[in-house]
């Protein structure tokens, strides 16, 4: 294992970050008893041996599943923290759903694919934003649509007044869905060719990897920059996946996420108000659960306090989640 190999853990850090900084002597203690269960009294002829002992062993134990992973091997975890799009045999993503996608991401899309039409839609001389009728509009659609008694009363003078509105904009535009031409936004022949095959049963899988491949989910919100947390939207899917039958509070899947990477806790900047556990608990629950299962329908999100800050959910999925993430491990 070298220094800046990711972790074994599954943590998504480097190596040398993580449990390459356990002390010597806890290290030393865990290779003693590893080495005295594996080999015990047996001799070997030579070193190849040994070591062909030794890989079949390592191999052994990446292949097995952990608890903490919630069944997954390491070797599997791996694979869904680095090449989640790329292991077709336990997990793909269809092109095109087999239903028409019920969810505020697809709702809002389909508001502006409507809007931008064949003439494109003017955008602002400064900044380059949707005009703010186009966005009372659309607000006023979507909050009638999914009511929201603290955010619909915001006035929306601007596209960055309603967010996320500016979210499917930012986001269909860096994943080629749309453009900016000649003061307008423009429907690129990729949208276009999605539409005429699918409608929004083509253009939500679009839409759905360019929100996890191209947009910064920290953008959305105020706290600080936790990659991981956006990098393992895959393991957090198959939690959803596996417990999401039936209701759960939101604690439940962050609780069972930090059991699972532990290490992560030390990124977290401490804060005057609050544990350094409570922000990333918060962090977590608002970009993974509320702005991205939530908001591309992939669960139900139902708040259950009445706090504006720091509220409590229950989450259960949807029939949307096994549409658009096919599941081929236990």
């Amino acid at each position: 294992m070298k220094r800046n190999d990711p972790c074994p853990c599954g943590s998504g850090k480097k190596y040398k970050k993580c449990c390459m900084q356990r002390s010597e002597s806890d290290h030393l203690q865990d290779m003693k008893e590893e080495l005295h269960n594996l080999i015990g009294s047996r001799s070997f002829e030579s070193t190849e041996e040994l070591q062909a002992v030794l890989d079949q062993c390592n191999q052994q134990k990446n292949s097995a599943p952990v608890d903490d992973f919630h069944g997954l091997s390491s070797e599997l975890m791996h694979r869904f923290l680095y090449m989640p799009f790329d292991i077709p045999k336990l997990v793909s993503f269809p092109l095109e759903l087999q239903t028409e996608p019920k969810s505020k991401a697809a709702f809002l899309l389909s508001i502006l694919v409507e809007g931008t039409g064949e003439d494109g839609i003017k955008l602002t001389a400064k900044g380059g934003n949707l005009g703010r009728k186009f966005c009372q509009e659309a607000s006023r659609r979507y909050y009638s649509q999914y009511p929201d008694p603290i955010m619909s009363r915001l006035a929306v003078r601007s596209e960055t007044n309603f967010e996320p509105l500016h979210t499917i904009r930012l986001t269909a535009q860096l994943g080629g869905l749309t453009r900016k031409y000649k003061g307008k936004l423009r429907l690129t022949k990729k949208c276009r060719n999605a539409l005429d095959k699918g409608g929004l049963k083509a253009l939500y899988p679009l839409l759905f990897h360019s929100y996890i491949k191209k947009i910064n989910w920290g953008y959305r919100d105020r706290y600080q920059e936790v990659p991981f947390v956006q990098q393992s939207f895959l393991f957090s899917l198959y939690l959803l996946h596996k417990y999401g039958g039936s209701w759960q509070p939101d604690v439940f899947y962050s609780d069972n996420f930090f059991k699972a990477f532990p290490v992560l806790m030390n990124e977290i900047e401490p804060r005057q108000y609050e544990p350094p556990e409570d922000t990333l608990q918060h962090c977590y629950i608002l970009r993974t659960l509320v702005r991205f299962a939530g908001f591309f329908g992939l669960a139900d999100v139902e708040r259950i306090s009445q706090e504006p800050l720091n509220c409590e959910y229950r989450i259960r999925t949807t029939g949307l989640l096994k549409e658009a993430v096919h599941f081929r491990v236990p």
